[in-house]
């Protein structure tokens, strides 16, 4: 495989841009949202076809989890930021 320094630093930048647009939204929405809210809001909807569906936003939300940055009410499915 080959790498470009270039192609990582763009993904990165657009990385970083999801994380703050998911923070921005749930800041506004204090009551915390759930993956598909998020996922609809920011326009992130997969087209896979079959089963697995959405990825993209749960894993920025998995980021966000782990930095501390959310926290993620299980009962309700809901993520709310901290």
């Amino acid at each position: 495989m080959y790498t470009d320094a270039t192609a990582y630093t763009m993904a990165q930048v657009g990385l970083k841009q999801i994380e703050e647009a998911i923070l921005r939204l749930l800041t506004i929405n204090p009551q915390g949202l759930r993956n598909v809210e998020i996922t609809n809001a920011l326009g992130l909807q997969s087209d896979l076809q079959g089963g697995s569906r959405n990825y993209l936003a749960y894993s920025v939300l998995g980021i966000l989890l782990e930095q501390v940055k959310i926290v993620r009410d299980v009962e309700n499915r809901l993520f709310l930021k901290v």
